[in-house]
């Protein structure tokens, strides 16, 4: 059960690497992980038959035509997901042709995605489900850069210094993000940190800030405040907000979007 459990964990790591760079090499793999080229070959045979991979002669590439419905290297939060879905919708509404947009790796953010194929715009992220939404649509027409980094296996997206100092040479109109959970005093909340620190970094490039949450994200508070609310241009909620949360937002001066 161990070993398997290694297994799953080494072959989502190879798994980033072929987004990141298209293919990879069995002697590379090999001496990375410290492992025999033919423990690297029985990953690639596992992941091929998933559909993840094409395997080649010393190595692997990517299978662009997967269905990312059935691979099981991304951990999708199902709750909320109708409210998900209509704030996801909302935020696409604001983006036209033409733009240069940032998302995070959050699941209204991946939803967010799903609707933007048809767009010719320009996206920055740090999310491997959000890159492979944009590389599995063959009618797309995104132009997508994945800010690599370290690889955080929670949220299959990356993060770190690294990150950070990509992110900080871009500059994009709009950066779509979401939260642990935000409160009017004290700002919005993350709870991974270093999330929390690529998040603030994409707010620092961007035009607009605007933040996507579900009614019970308000009030709430976690590991670490990354930005003010103040500092927020717009928030998209679902129906579900109280009026009293409402009206206190707004007494703030933020702009609120409910979605329908």
């Amino acid at each position: 059960m161990r070993d398997n459990k290694i297994a799953i964990e080494r072959q989502k790591e190879i798994y980033s690497l072929i987004v990141q760079a298209g293919t990879v090499r069995v002697t590379n793999l090999s001496k990375r992980f410290k492992v025999t080229a033919e423990t690297i070959r029985r990953d690639l045979e596992q992941m091929e038959k998933d559909g993840l991979v094409q395997r080649i002669h010393g190595g692997a590439y990517l299978n662009q035509q997967e269905n990312k419905e059935t691979t099981l290297l991304f951990k999708q939060d199902h709750s909320n997901q109708e409210s998900k879905q209509a704030i996801a919708q909302e935020a696409a509404k604001l983006v036209t042709s033409g733009a240069i947009i940032a998302l995070d790796s959050s699941d209204i953010s991946y939803e967010l995605a799903k609707k933007l194929v048809d767009i010719d715009i320009t996206v920055i992220t740090n999310s491997i489900p959000v890159t492979l939404e944009f590389l599995n649509r063959n009618d797309n027409k995104v132009k997508v850069i994945t800010v690599g980094g370290y690889l955080n296996k929670e949220m299959s997206s990356f993060i770190g210094t690294m990150t950070e100092k990509s992110i900080e040479v871009y500059n994009v109109d709009m950066f779509f993000f979401s939260c642990s959970g935000f409160h009017l005093e004290y700002g919005v909340y993350e709870n991974n940190e270093m999330e929390a620190q690529v998040k603030y970094k994409f707010t620092t490039i961007s035009e607009e800030s605007i933040l996507l949450a579900d009614n019970e994200k308000f009030g709430q508070k976690s590991l670490k405040s990354f930005i003010g609310i103040d500092k927020i241009n717009k928030i998209i909620m679902d129906q579900g907000v109280a009026i009293h949360n409402l009206t206190a937002l707004k007494n703030k001066g933020i702009h609120v979007q409910i979605a329908k």
